[in-house]
Parts: C-alpha cells; structure tokens; sequence
C-alpha cells in the first residue's frame, strides 16, 4: 500500500500528527501549502490521507488552503481517502463538512477522525488562551492512543467511520446563531466597513490586518519563514502581512522574540508550538 500524507499546520499539532502517521504507515509526509498552488495535484498512492485543523467551526471547521487543495486533487474516486482533524476545543462535524468537498469533486472520503490537541488560538478579544502544561500532556497522550486505532483502521481500509463532536449537534445547523456574530467580528479584525453581502472565504485572507510587532522585533525573519502561506515579506527588517493569511497564527506562536501581536491583549500571552516540532521542521517543510 502506498500512501501519501498531506498536512497543513501552523504550531506544529497538525504536523505532529501527520508526521507519526507517515512514520507508522511508511507513507511520503507532503505540506498542502507547497502544493496548493499548482493547477492539479496527482499522486500515484493508493491511500491519501488528509491532516490539518479545525478552524472556524461556524464557517464549516474545514480550512481555506484544505479546500482548495482537496478540490485540485486528481482521480480521487480512485483513492482510499482519510482525515485527521485536529482541535483544541470542539471538532464540530468538520469531518462531514469535508466529505461533501470531496464528493462535489466525484470522490468519497472513506474515514474521518478527530484529535483533540492542546488549543492555540485566541480569546475574542484578543487575550491568548494559555493550556497547563499538564492538560498539554494528556492531549499528546491520548492523541498517541487515539492514532492506533487510526492506523489499524486504515491500514485495513475500512470504510464509514465519521466522527463528529456529538455534544454539540447544533453546530451543523448554525453554531448557537455564531454566524453572523462571528462574521462581524471578524469583519471587525479584517479593519474595514461592515459589509453582510461579503462572504466569510472573502474576509479571512485581511483578517492579518489585526497582526502587528512591536518594540521587541529584532528582524530575524523567522515569522516569514515559518508562514505556510508566504503571507509576510520583510520590509527593511519587518515584517509586513500581504492580505492572502489562513489565520494559522504561526507567526505570531513561533516568534523567539513574541514581538508578534494580533489586536489588542496578546503581548502578555504565552505562546504555544507543539514540543516535538521545532522552528526547522516548519522551515524544512515549507
């Protein structure tokens, strides 16, 4: 059986994951990012799986860049296909959202699984949420658990197992009435007049409009080199954000300085990367 994995993560959870998969199953670990600018992605493996974050369980938890890269894969109706998402709060039915990408372009997801990871996103107002390091432990080992029987089950290739965050199940209808509060929100965040008529997928690339350095920025570079996306350009030493972000939020977790800030109270914040993945494996795999 050959396999390819493809991953797309900003603090390393994502990687993480994807990276223990490929060992296990000896599959290719493939970063969507440097692939998702081709006009068609095609592979010879029989199994491809597919590794990334919830993100914005109001707008479908399924990334931008995943989107786009599921919907330039090749032959797909042809291919085993799994997922692994990974989440810090709630996973949603991220995982039946994806399904339906995948079916709009004649294909079929044959498993989905969820992974609950240590959460590195921010409060609403701006405030990073800092996780204990012993609540991070538990997630790294139930995670290692959880990924066992990810492998038997794929590597048995089994089929229909879908897995959604069934304490919620109104996340498939409308997030609590989250949409529309959400969106504005992040309207908000993306610094321009409220407009209802423009759709989510149009607002979250200007939302790095609410990323700025401080004081403390010594030029390094490194939250230009750690993008998944190349969404920054150092500009005499700083760096400038070029309105196409993923809100993955890499730069701002991985700067040795924290001098990486979004909106208003992050500056006192503890940053967070998984432990087992350092600034050169971000480096490397972009």
């Amino acid at each position: 059986m050959s396999l390819d994995v493809y991953y797309f993560s900003g603090t390393g959870n994502s990687l993480a994951v994807a990276r223990e998969i490929a060992q296990k199953t000896k599959g290719n670990l493939i970063n969507i990012a440097s692939v998702v600018d081709k006009e068609s992605v095609k592979t010879d493996a029989d199994v491809i799986g597919i590794v990334f974050p919830v993100h914005y369980l109001f707008n479908g938890g399924v990334p931008s860049i995943v989107e786009r890269f599921v919907r330039k894969l090749q032959n797909m109706d042809k291919k085993y296909i799994f997922a692994v998402c990974t989440y810090g709060s709630r996973a949603g039915d991220t995982v039946k959202k994806l399904d339906k990408i995948i079916k709009s372009c004649d294909g079929k997801l044959a498993a989905g699984f969820t992974v609950k990871m240590p959460y590195n996103y921010t409060y609403w107002f701006g405030k990073l949420l800092e996780v204990p390091i012993e609540e991070q432990q538990k997630d790294f080992r139930n995670c290692k658990k959880k990924l066992e029987s990810v492998y038997e089950y794929v590597n048995a290739k089994k089929e229909g197992k879908f897995e959604t965050d069934d304490k919620i199940i109104v996340l498939s209808v409308d997030y609590f009435g989250l949409s529309k509060l959400g969106k504005s929100l992040y309207q908000k965040k993306a610094s321009f007049v409220k407009r209802n008529d423009l759709p989510f997928r149009e607002i979250l690339p200007l939302m790095d409009r609410s990323f700025h350095y401080d004081e403390k920025c010594s030029g390094c570079g490194i939250c230009s080199r750690v993008c998944p996306v190349s969404n920054i350009e150092m500009v005499d030493n700083k760096p400038s954000w070029q309105h196409h972000c993923e809100q993955c939020f890499a730069c701002l977790q991985w700067c040795p300085k924290e001098a990486i800030q979004y909106g208003g109270k992050t500056s006192n914040g503890k940053r967070y990367h998984h432990p087992d993945v350092a600034i050169s494996d971000m480096m490397r795999h972009n």
